[in-house]
Parts: C-alpha cells; structure tokens; sequence
C-alpha cells in the first residue's frame, strides 16, 4: 500500500533532525529505521535539499551531504535541528491510553508504561486535564493481573448481568479487553468448563487459590479467545429458574453480541411497535436469559432505543411503560 502524502510529510520533518543525531549513519541503515526502502528514503533526500525558508538561496537550503560515500552528513538544518514537538492534545491522547492500559490487567509492563507516562507529564505541552479514572478496584486489578501473567486460577465473587445474585466463580484469566469504556475479562470458567466473558466491575472480589485445576486441556493462545458458545435458540427450555426473551440488536449495538450474554439465533423475526413492523434484516435477532423483569427492563433501556424486545409481550410492553417514565421525568 502507497503511503498518503501526510505520512511522508512526517517522516521528511522527523529525518533531518534524526539524521543530525546520527551523523555518518549509511542510507541503509536509514530507510530501515524509518521503514522504508533505501530508494525511497535517497529520494527523500533529494527532496529535502531543495527545501530551505523563504529567498531559497543556497545558504537557506537544507545542505545535506550523502552522494560520495553512501554515508549521510547534515551540513546545515536549517529550520529544521529539533526534532517536533507533541501538541496538547497528542500528549493527552497518549497520556489517557496509558492510563487506561495500566488499570487492566494483563501481561503488559507496567514499568514501562509508568515511564512513558513521566516522559509525558514533563513534555513542553502541558496535558489537557480529563479524567479517565477506571472505577474497577485495584486490588481486584492486581490480582488478576498476577493471575494473568503466571497462568494461574483465582477465586472471584461475581455479580452476573442475567440473574439478581453475586456467585463464586473459579477462573483462569486469558486476555482483557475494553469497550466503550467498560473492561471485559477472557478467563475459562470451572463451572461452564467452557471459555466465558466477565465485565470487571461485575467482580466484587478477587483472591488467588492454592493448585491449578485439571479440569480443562492446556489452551493454546488462539484458543483462549474463542467466542462463547451460542446458547439454545428461543423455544427450547433455559435454565433452572431463568426465561428466555427474544431481541432486536439493530447495527449500532451489534458489539453487544460478543459482550454480553446474548445468542444469536438463525430464525428471522420482526419487531413489532404499535401497527408498525420492523423486518429483522434491520438488525441481529438473539435471546438472553433472565431471572428478573426488572433488571432485563433496565438492561435494555440502557442501550437507547438499539435494542428491543421482541417476545415475550409482556415484557416488550414494560420496557415502553419504563420508557414513558423515563422521558417524563427527564
């Protein structure tokens, strides 16, 4: 793929003053710093000894020497000798995906991510302030993160999303991941014997346990991934003590699908609202269990209007009634 002007631009502005730090470096080894071929960065070169501040005399030029022996020397960089600057906001972006990173656990050095962060506070640009604290615990991070990194099980007192009680799951974590700000936990469940999703503010406590299991084969790491099986389609029995609704996940939300505990299921169905129909093809169609109304209710007024129930009626019919509420109180 041809790289956009923007991306040789950068590289043209980064390549003297980097060049003028490593005088004498031979153009191979140049284009493979800067990933590029050597014909590509001789040309670069060429570009930039033409280029100067205005009057563009040749005492104004950028004077770079690197046509007798291969070997490049930067003469006089003109405007050009210190390397660019970060902006504010290119020091708050990356400030905020560090301090994301290093409040989810995983194999990560943390070290190195507290020491890029310091490189940043003290950059020319001031960080524009934001807070993006997580509000997951720290000691539940740290103890999932030693698991992750050791392979080892732990112990977690979890609240799950379909059913109104906080469970003890034995784990071993794999991988976690963030989407749209809330963090997700890969790990393989004792109980399912199967790879199951956690959200890590559902986790109440989290605490090592003494001997791994040998309930499950050792994972190879693209194993540790794989989706959660699809649960059964609506019409056959849930399990003891949960019913089964059937959604509309409309394109906005389909994120939903590998996050939450949803199946998708094959028959198409529409959405009925009122004496309007709504054709399946607008969306996905999945089932969820549920052992409360109330929390199923609340579950998917929580995503605006991107889902929506489609069976029972009953229920359908109490996520409008809580929605009448909502926008009269609001």
């Amino acid at each position: 793929m041809s790289e956009t002007a923007s991306e040789r631009l950068a590289r043209l502005l980064a390549l003297v003053p980097w060049l003028r730090a490593h005088d004498g470096i031979t153009i191979e080894q140049a284009a493979a710093h800067f990933g590029v071929s050597a014909e590509q960065l001789t040309t670069d070169l060429w570009q930039l000894i033409v280029c100067g501040i205005p009057g563009y005399g040749p005492d104004q030029l950028v004077d770079i020497q690197f046509w007798d022996d291969d070997r490049i020397h930067v003469l006089d960089p003109v405007a050009l000798e210190q390397p660019l600057r970060l902006t504010a906001e290119e020091v708050s972006a990356l400030h905020m995906g560090l301090r994301v990173l290093a409040q989810i656990p995983g194999s990560h050095d943390e070290r190195a991510i507290v020491t890029a962060m310091a490189k940043l506070e003290s950059a020319g640009a001031p960080p524009i302030p934001m807070d993006v604290g997580a509000p997951e615990d720290p000691t539940i991070v740290a103890v999932l993160h030693a698991a992750m990194v050791q392979g080892q099980h732990i112990e977690i007192d979890y609240a799950p999303g379909d059913r109104d009680r906080v469970e003890t799951r034995r784990i071993e974590p794999h991988a976690s991941y963030t989407v749209d700000g809330l963090v997700y936990l890969k790990a393989w469940c004792e109980r399912a014997e199967d790879i199951r999703t956690f959200r890590l503010d559902r986790v109440h406590a989290a605490r090592p346990v003494s001997g791994n299991s040998t309930g499950h084969p050792a994972l190879r790491p693209e194993d540790r991934l794989k989706e959660q099986p699809t649960r059964a389609p609506l019409g056959r029995p849930a399990p003891t003590g949960l019913a089964t609704a059937l959604l509309l996940i409309r394109p906005q939300a389909a994120w939903v699908v590998d996050t939450e505990p949803v199946a998708v299921v094959e028959a198409a169905a529409s959405a009925r609202d009122g004496d309007s129909v709504e054709p399946a093809s607008n969306g996905i169609t999945a089932t969820i269990d549920y052992a409360s109304v109330d929390w199923l209710v609340r579950w998917v007024l929580g995503f605006g209007g991107a889902i929506t129930v489609l069976e029972p009626a009953e229920i359908r019919q109490a996520v409008r009634e809580a929605a009448r509420k909502r926008r009269r109180a609001g």
